[in-house]
Order: C-alpha cells, then sequence, then structure tokens
C-alpha cells in the first residue's frame, strides 16, 4: 500500500513554462495503469493535485483502448504495475510504444527489479519504482520525466 508523507496533498509543482514552452505540469499526460483500485484512485488524486491529465486503468487492455482512443492527443509517461490480470505491464510498455515511441514508461512492482528485468529483454529498460513507494517518490520521478521531455 502506498506511503503517504505528511505533506502528501500539497502540491509543490510548477505550472509555469519551461524553456521548452510547456507547462510542468498542465500539459502533461500521464496514463496511469494498476489493478489496486485504492492504490490507483490514491495516486491518480496525488497526481491530480499535483496539476497533471490522469488518465487511469485498471489494466494493460483498457489503458491500450484508452491510448488508441485520443490519437491526436498526447500521452507522455505510464506509470504502470508489472503484474496485472489480462496484460501485464511489460506487455501494456511494448504495445503502447509501438504506437506512441516517444511514451516514458517507469513500472512499479514488488517484486524484485532483477526478476522483472529478466522479462524486458533488449527492447525495453525502462526506469523502475519498487512498491512500496511514498508519494514524494511517485512525484519526483514524474517530475524529473517532465523536465526532460
Amino acid at each position: 500500500m502506498p506511503v503517504a508523507s505528511k505533506n502528501a496533498f500539497s502540491s509543490n509543482s510548477s505550472n509555469s513554462p519551461d524553456s521548452k514552452g510547456k507547462t510542468q505540469t498542465s500539459d502533461t499526460a500521464v496514463l496511469l495503469v494498476e489493478d489496486d483500485g485504492p492504490f490507483l484512485e490514491f495516486f491518480s488524486t496525488i497526481l491530480r493535485r499535483e496539476g497533471y491529465e490522469v488518465l487511469r486503468a485498471p489494466n494493460g487492455l483498457v489503458a491500450l483502448e484508452i491510448a488508441e482512443g485520443r490519437p491526436d492527443r498526447s500521452i507522455d509517461i505510464l506509470p504502470s504495475d508489472v503484474a496485472m490480470p489480462y496484460m501485464d505491464g511489460v506487455q501494456l510498455a511494448l504495445n503502447l510504444r509501438q504506437i506512441r515511441p516517444h511514451i516514458q514508461v517507469r513500472l512499479t512492482s514488488a517484486m524484485p527489479f532483477q526478476e522483472i528485468s529478466n522479462q524486458f529483454g533488449s527492447e525495453l529498460q525502462p526506469e523502475f519504482l519498487a512498491k512500496p513507494f511514498s508519494v514524494s517518490d511517485l512525484t519526483a520521478k514524474i517530475k524529473t520525466i517532465v523536465e526532460a521531455i
């Protein structure tokens, strides 16, 4: 289950334009994929409060439907659980990269990274966020990605 910090619901993000003209949060779409309903709800609320556009999916199949249903709108970041029913996070990331090659993938799991990394092969080597993680861990990862894109 997520670890909340004392300032879990405070917003420290800036919505001012960066050097590329994109605002740091409000122009960033995050497709959050997690089969644990309370976890999905909690972190989508946090990311929305940070100013991100958050799309939620309980599994990889629904996430693909969301991505395919908005071909003219960006999806910048994919934080996804690895172990999910119907389609795991690794397969989801590979499928999404075919239709959205610039999507930034961050897989999450309670399993050890080495065990998960053996599933990737050379096609996908995303950054990893080990569960349980705190609100500040997630928001810092997302902010780092936004600053780089």
